[in-house]
C-alpha cells in the first residue's frame, strides 16, 4: 500500500477521533485542540511528498505521532501558532506603552452603542478571532459589549443609513498580543429592532441565545468552531446560513415555528430530531406548511457534527 493512499484517511480518522472525544467529554475544549494541532497536516503532507521509500515515511509518521502524544499538554495550550516566534523578545517589550493608554494587559473592555428609538433595524458584523463569544440577554442600549482576556482591544464603529444601524466589531490589528491565553466576549442586544447578524469567526466557541430578539438573518462563516444557537419565534421569517469547516453545530428551534433545513455537507454526523426528509438534502418539520412563522436553515460544512432540535 502506497503512503499517499493512506494520507487523507489518516487525517480524517484523527480529526474524527478528536471530535468524538470532545463530544464525549474526554477532551476539554476539543475545537481549540484541533486548531492548535493543525500544523500536523503540513508535517504529514511534507512526509508524503518526500522522495524516499514508503517504509521510511511510515516510520517518520510514527515518530511524529509519538512526539505529539508525549508533548500533548504543551502542544494544546491556549497559545496561537504565531506566539512562538515572539517568545524570545516579548519579555523585553513593554506592552503598557503610551499608545495603549497604560492598559498593557488588555484585561477588560466595555463598549456600547447608545439607544436609538428611530432605528428599526440593526446589523451586527462581528469579525472574531479565536476565543469564546456569547450573545444573550437584553440591554437598554442599542448594543453592549464586554471583553475580558489578553488578545487585544476591539474597535466598534456604527453607521446609520435610512433607519438601519450597522455596527462593526473587530480586533484592532495593530494591538493584538503576541501571546494570547484568553478572549471572552459577551454581547447584549436591544429587543426592539429587527436584527441581521454576520459572523466571521476562526477557532471559536459561540453560544448564541437569540430567543429575546427579532432575528431576520444570521450568516456564520466559521473555521474549526463549536457553535450553539437557540432561536426564538419573534420574527415571522428567520434565515440562517452556516458555512463551516470541521465544526460542532447545535441549533435549537421552537416547536411552534415551522423549520426547513437544506444541508449541503460532506463527511458529517447529522441529527435532525423532529424533521422529515422531503427531498435530497432537504428536511422539514411536520408543521412547516401550516405555520405562520418559519425558520430556514442552510448548512454547508465539511467533517462536522450537526444537530438540530426542537424545544
Amino acid at each position: 500500500m502506497k503512503f499517499r493512499h493512506v494520507f487523507w484517511p489518516v487525517i480524517l480518522i484523527a480529526l474524527g477521533l478528536l471530535i468524538l472525544l470532545s463530544n464525549l467529554g474526554y477532551v476539554d475544549s476539543g475545537w481549540r485542540i484541533i486548531w492548535n494541532l493543525w500544523p500536523l497536516i503540513l508535517v504529514f503532507w511534507g512526509i508524503a511528498v518526500l522522495p524516499i521509500k514508503d517504509l521510511y515515511k511510515i516510520i517518520a509518521v510514527i515518530i511524529i505521532l509519538a512526539f505529539t502524544v508525549t508533548f500533548f499538554n504543551r502542544l494544546t495550550e491556549h497559545t496561537p501558532w504565531w506566539g512562538g516566534f515572539n517568545h524570545g523578545w516579548q519579555h523585553h517589550y513593554d506592552w503598557s506603552d503610551d499608545d495603549n493608554n497604560g492598559s498593557g494587559n488588555y484585561s477588560e473592555q466595555d463598549l456600547s452603542v447608545p439607544p436609538d428609538s428611530l432605528t428599526k433595524r440593526g446589523i451586527l458584523d462581528l469579525d472574531a478571532a479565536a476565543g469564546s463569544f456569547t450573545i444573550e440577554g437584553l440591554t437598554s442600549d442599542f448594543l453592549s459589549f464586554k471583553k475580558t482576556g489578553d488578545i487585544g482591544n476591539y474597535s466598534l464603529t456604527s453607521k446609520d443609513t435610512l433607519g438601519v444601524k450597522t455596527i462593526n466589531l473587530s480586533l484592532e490589528k495593530d494591538h493584538v498580543r503576541s501571546s494570547v491565553h484568553s478572549n471572552k466576549v459577551d454581547i447584549k442586544l436591544n429587543e426592539k429592532p429587527a436584527w441581521k447578524m454576520i459572523f466571521d469567526i476562526g477557532a471559536a466557541e459561540m453560544n448564541l441565545d437569540l430567543t429575546n430578539y427579532i432575528i431576520d438573518t444570521i450568516s456564520v462563516d466559521a473555521g474549526a468552531s463549536s457553535i450553539k444557537m437557540k432561536l426564538g419565534d419573534k420574527s415571522p421569517c428567520t434565515r440562517v446560513m452556516l458555512n463551516a469547516g470541521a465544526s460542532s453545530i447545535k441549533v435549537e428551534v421552537p416547536e411552534g415555528t415551522g423549520c426547513q433545513i437544506n444541508s449541503e455537507s460532506f463527511m458529517i454526523s447529522r441529527n435532525f430530531k423532529g424533521f422529515d426528509k422531503k427531498a435530497d438534502r432537504m428536511y422539514q418539520t411536520s408543521n412547516f406548511n401550516s405555520s405562520i412563522k418559519k425558520i430556514y436553515i442552510t448548512i454547508e460544512t465539511a467533517v462536522s457534527s450537526i444537530e438540530v432540535n426542537r424545544y
